[in-house]
Formats: C-alpha cells, structure tokens, sequence
C-alpha cells in the first residue's frame, strides 16, 4: 500500500524527508493542474527525477515549488537511470531556500496570464544576453502568456522566474496592459473595502464622496474619473478607456484615496477597527490573486 497525500497539506519535501527518514524505496509522483512529474528513491535517497524536459536535480526542484496537488508514492518502483546523488538533507534545504526566493521573485512579476512583449525601443546601454536570456526573448512572440512561455522554455522555474523579471527589469520586454491591470486591481481593492466598510454603518455615497473628492483635487486624479463609472458602492472601469495616465500616478492616486478613507474610518470607529477593516480588504484581495 502506498501513500497518497494533498500538497495543500503536506510539502512535497515533507514528504520526501519522510521517505529519507525511514529508508524507503519506490517511485514518487507529483500531480499539479495537469502538470506531473516523478522522482524515485532508493533506500532514502533521492537517485533519479524527470518533469517534462528537465532531469536531475532541477527536475526535482521544479516539482518541490507545486503547492496544490496530489502527491503518491509507490513502493518498490526503480529506475536504472540516476541523475541525482546529493544527500537528501542538501536537498531539501536547496528546497525550502528556492521557495523563499521563488516567492519574492513572484511578487515582481505581472500575473501568469499576461502577455508580455519584447520593447520596441531598445534600452540605452547595452545589454549582455545569455543563452537562456535569449531563449525566453524569443518566446516573447506578443502571443504567450507568462505561464504557456515558462512551459515552453525546458528551463527551471525559478531561472526563469529570474530572467524574465530581469529582462523587465533591463526595458527589453514590457507589459502593453500593465495600467490597465494595475487600475483594475486598485479599482478591485476599493470595491472589496467598501463591503467592508458599509458594514460599519456609514452609508455608501459618503464613501464615494471621499474617493470623487480625493481624485477631483488633482487633474491625473480627473483623468483617473474619466475612467471609472461609479454605481453605488461599486467601482468599475469604462468600456471605452482613454488610459492617459501613468503607473505611478495611478499608485500615488490611490494610495492617497485609502489613506482618506483610513483616516476617515480610525475617526469615527478608532484605530483597532480601521486596521482590522483594512487588513481584511488586503487580505481578500491577495487571495483573489492565488
């Protein structure tokens, strides 16, 4: 009888260290939205790992970073083949320290669904490109998402995680929606703290008052209003969008509307209300992005 465990609950190196721990043999398979791959252990250690194009070790890390899934484990199933002879404590903590890198890299990245492009003008200093630079370059065709152009690389997750916000970095590939789906987050993120704040006994049109007066100071914050129908306590943006604004104005406009309403909402309700309201917005809204 083998093991068959949800990555929800237990890491796919929790498992693997469970293995390690009581010398076992067979074939591990990890299963995550249609993505599968397979490591094999033999007394404990790890020999052998294959997901899709990659073999070895980068195979075995590519698998460790899957948080939703299914992981199994088979017992007595071998392979010939070894691609791998570091101990397993090595492993796991080359593991658990790409997780933490992986994660900060991902909060620097646009969502997996974006289709990024290469810049057609090219940055003013010059530029050195590896090869797998240039391998991620190309796939930037204006056609791939994130996700379908990290599958078609053959390369580790986590390096191309880095290149690619290194290539965004350098000016070379760009997101042609980035405002667009900056100001839709924002706008998400208004919405989600009215309902948290309409709970609170102030009507909704106080609320839009504070946010119509905040962006009417300003004229980036009146081309911000030419952009957004407001319904109730619900924001939205125009079918037709003029989006003559930049990035940065849309993070200070915003960043100026929830400092309004914070100040508004620590007023009449105290400070340990206000934060809790707005924590919980915050919350709601990276969830939303999982």
């Amino acid at each position: 009888m083998g093991l068959v465990a949800s990555l929800s609950d237990f890491s796919a190196s929790q498992i693997f260290f469970l293995l390690a721990r009581y010398s076992k043999t067979g074939r591990v398979e990890v299963r995550s939205a249609g993505e599968k791959g397979e490591v094999y252990f033999v007394k404990g250690a790890v020999t052998h790992a294959l997901c899709k194009k990659l073999t070895g070790i980068e195979a075995l890390y590519n698998l460790s970073i899957f948080s939703r899934g299914q992981i199994e484990f088979f017992p007595d199933e071998k392979t010939a083949e070894v691609s791998i002879k570091d101990e397993v404590s090595t492993l796991i903590g080359e593991i658990e320290r790409r997780k933490v890198e992986l994660n900060e890299i991902k909060e620097k990245l646009p969502p997996f669904d974006t289709v990024l492009v290469k810049s057609p003008n090219p940055p003013k200093d010059a530029v050195a490109l590896r090869k797998d630079d240039w391998k991620i370059l190309v796939l930037m065709d204006g056609k791939k998402n994130i996700k379908e152009t990290i599958e078609k690389t053959g390369i580790g997750v986590l390096n191309v995680y880095k290149t690619i916000v290194w290539l965004l970095e350098k000016g070379l590939i760009y997101d042609p929606k980035e405002v667009e789906r900056i100001l839709k987050e924002k706008i998400t993120f208004i919405n989600i703290l009215f309902r948290e704040l309409v709970t609170l006994g102030i009507g909704e049109k106080e609320w839009i008052k504070h946010v119509r007066d905040t962006l009417d100071k300003s004229e980036a914050g009146k081309r911000l209003l030419e952009n957004i129908v407001f319904s109730g306590a619900h924001l939205s943006l125009k079918t037709k969008k003029k989006m003559d604004i930049s990035k940065n104005e849309i993070e200070e406009l915003f960043s100026q509307v929830v400092n309004i309403l914070q100040e508004r909402c620590k007023e009449e309700f105290g400070p340990m209300l206000a934060k809790a309201k707005f924590n919980g917005a915050l919350k709601k809204l990276n969830e939303r992005k999982k």
